[in-house]
C-alpha cells in the first residue's frame, strides 16, 4: 500500500527557464555558448555537482571558472552564477497536486540535488511548508544517485521503501530508488501512475 510520495524538485516541482536566463545574461550567441560550455555544463556544476553537494560556494565556483577561462568573461560568469536562480519557477500545478495528495492522507516529501541560493529563492513559493519533510543535497553533503541521500530520507522520516513512490526526471536517480525498494517513476508518467494506483 502506497503511503508516501517523494518528489525531486528540479524539472518536477520546479523548472529552470534556461532559455530566458540565457537571453537576459548573454548579449549574443557567443556569450550563450560560453555560459553553456563553461558554467552550466562545467564539471563543478553539472559534472561533480560541487555546489549541490555543499562542498563549494558560488564564489568558489566563480573563481575556478574565471581562472579556467583566463578571465575572459569575468563579469558574465559572476552575474550568471549569482543571479541565474531568479529564473527558477515553482509550478503552481505541482503545489496544488501536493496539497491534494496530503488532503487524501498521503505523506509528501522532497529529495533533491540543489543548492542554498536556489532553496532560498524558492522559499517564497511556500513549497517547503507544503510538504511533510525534505532532504536537500547541500545540507547533507550527499547527492543522488548515490544511495546515502535516499537512506537519509528513509531513516529521518521512518519510511518503508515499499510504501513509497519516487518521482524524478533522471533514470539513474530512479534506478537507485528501485534498488532500495521504492516504486520509481519518470515525471512524464506521473499522472498516469498516480491514476493507475488510485492515488488521484
Amino acid at each position: 500500500m502506497i503511503k508516501n510520495i517523494i518528489f525531486d524538485i528540479g524539472n518536477i516541482v520546479a523548472y529552470y527557464d534556461l532559455e530566458e536566463a540565457l537571453n537576459v545574461f548573454a548579449k549574443n550567441e557567443e556569450e550563450k555558448k560560453f555560459i553553456m560550455d563553461n558554467i552550466v555544463n562545467s564539471p563543478e556544476w553539472s559534472g561533480l555537482g560541487l555546489v549541490d553537494i555543499g562542498l563549494l560556494s558560488w564564489d568558489d565556483i566563480i573563481k575556478i571558472i574565471q581562472d579556467r577561462t583566463n578571465n575572459t568573461h569575468d563579469e558574465l560568469i559572476e552575474n550568471y552564477c549569482h543571479k541565474h536562480y531568479n529564473y527558477l519557477i515553482v509550478q503552481e500545478s505541482m503545489l496544488n497536486l501536493i496539497k491534494d495528495l496530503r488532503n487524501k492522507g498521503y505523506k509528501v516529501y522532497l529529495l533533491s540535488n540543489t543548492n542554498e541560493d536556489s532553496v532560498n529563492y524558492m522559499k517564497n513559493s511556500g513549497l517547503f511548508e507544503s510538504v511533510d519533510g525534505y532532504v536537500l543535497s547541500y545540507l547533507e553533503n550527499k547527492v543522488k544517485p548515490n544511495q546515502g541521500i535516499y537512506k537519509t530520507l528513509i531513516n529521518r522520516y521512518n519510511l518503508l521503501p515499499e510504501e513509497s513512490i519516487f518521482i524524478d526526471d533522471r533514470l539513474d536517480n530512479c534506478e537507485t530508488a528501485k534498488l532500495l525498494g521504492m516504486d520509481p517513476n519518470d515525471y512524464n508518467d506521473l499522472i498516469t501512475k498516480l491514476n493507475e494506483k488510485g492515488i488521484i
